[in-house]
């Protein structure tokens, strides 16, 4: 049958679509976007149909084992929390909608990939290939900045953004999508397949200025070459190589035009701001520190439940963004930028340890894995998701998140030599 003979490349083409539709093309930006992204969920949900068909005890652990019971369980409490507006919240930002075109993609994808066991890596690499390919190209169409790099006149200097999001948003699930090419290249050595990819890949984060992309990518090349070097020697050898790479690139990032447009003077300003007795609201780094203190000042009035679905925004406390109107300067309320302060301050303890239980799951079992693919992949994701969720807050709008942790727990489950089947 045509199905069963191109299961892998219809699982690649399919997973490949899901992950451009939601990451590229978003569910915001104008209907006709929402419409692509509701036609290949739902081709998505027939073809893992006829996976169940085809096995039904994959399918049946697929669907049910703890990442996806995590996955529910944490939706229907925001689901609670925005739609019934716990905490008295005035802000109207849920949309039941745009919950599920986040965390259905995800879903589906993982129940791909327990169909594939054999072919994991694969049919994480090859669309995730594609999707960087497929990010430059709409950004180049999409983002303005980019014809400032053209003609040179630096308004804006940081590039990235497609329909989905900003730039930012665009550098975070890069770096996700950019771990198993780098374990292709770096332990497979499949040079002629991902190198391409994965030199766009880096370019993109880099161009995209943010911080919390550009650190944890240093992290994740330092996992793979400890956890792939043989000897001390060999180790020690690596590392300096590394660490020469960095000290050539902070150098030219301080040194040259464009690169300290783009991210050097971010980095700059971070390290003053951090220092900061005073906090600067010109500043991103000032407004993250402004943020932070008041969270401390009123986390403890409702610490257990929290104060309800980004309720921080609503606070007369958080209007602390800086903009100007025909020169005028104004303040602006904004929300937390971190996930761990964000769902404190909005779900409390409760909300706290229902969505990061599975995160710490991940990381003890990868500690205790003795394989080092499991090591190598889920630690790579794990830490990357520590500087992620420290700059913004991910668990509402992003299906990155979700994709990641259903990910890591399938590379973790088959690490552990258990068969789906």
């Amino acid at each position: 049958m045509f199905l069963e003979k191109n299961k892998k490349l219809i699982s690649i083409c399919i997973v490949g679509l899901l992950l451009f539709a939601r990451l590229d093309l978003g569910i915001v930006y104008n209907k006709a976007f929402v419409l692509v992204n509701v036609a290949v969920n739902g081709l998505a949900i027939l073809y893992c149909g006829y996976l169940g068909l085809k096995d039904k005890t994959i399918a049946k652990k697929s669907i049910i084992n703890p990442a996806v019971l995590w996955v529910l369980v944490f939706t229907l409490l925001v689901f609670i929390y925005g739609h019934y507006r716990i905490g008295g919240i005035t802000n109207d930002i849920y949309s039941r909608q745009y919950a599920l075109l986040t965390i259905v993609p995800a879903i589906l994808i993982m129940i791909i990939l327990y169909h594939n066991q054999n072919d994991l890596l694969d049919i994480l690499s090859v669309p995730g290939s594609f999707v960087i390919f497929a990010t430059l190209i709409v950004s180049l169409i999409h983002d303005p900045v980019w014809v400032e790099w053209v003609d040179g006149t630096y308004s804006q200097s940081r590039v990235g953004a497609t329909p989905a999001g900003t730039c930012v948003d665009t550098a975070n699930f890069i770096l996700i999508l950019l771990i198993p090419i780098f374990y292709q290249l770096y332990v497979n050595k499949v040079w002629k397949k991902y190198l391409i990819p994965a030199v766009i890949g880096v370019f993109e984060i880099f161009a995209s200025g943010a911080k919390a992309a550009i650190i944890p990518l240093a992290f994740v090349f330092i996992i793979l070459i400890i956890g792939t070097s043989k000897s001390k020697k060999v180790l020690r050898r690596n590392l300096i190589i590394l660490g020469v790479a960095i000290l050539v690139g902070a150098i030219l990032a301080v040194k040259v035009p464009l690169l300290y447009r783009v991210f050097g003077e971010r980095f700059i300003e971070l390290f003053k701001g951090l220092n900061d007795t005073e906090y600067d609201l010109h500043t991103s780094t000032g407004q993250r520190m402004a943020v932070t203190a008041e969270f401390k000042k009123h986390f403890g009035e409702h610490p257990i439940f929290g104060h309800g679905l980004y309720a921080f925004k609503d606070m007369p406390y958080s209007q602390l963004e800086e903009y100007k109107v025909d020169g005028v300067v104004n303040y602006r309320h904004i929300h937390i930028h971190n996930n761990f302060m964000e769902i404190l301050f909005s779900f409390g303890i409760v909300g706290f340890v229902l969505y990061y239980w599975l995160p710490v799951y991940l990381l003890v079992k990868t500690f205790m894995s003795k394989n080092k693919q499991v090591i190598i992949l889920v630690l790579s994701i794990m830490v990357s998701f520590l500087f992620i969720d420290l700059g913004l807050d991910m668990f509402y709008n992003y299906m990155t998140p979700y994709f990641a942790y259903l990910v890591a727990y399938c590379i973790l489950k088959k690490g552990e030599n258990e068969s789906f089947s």
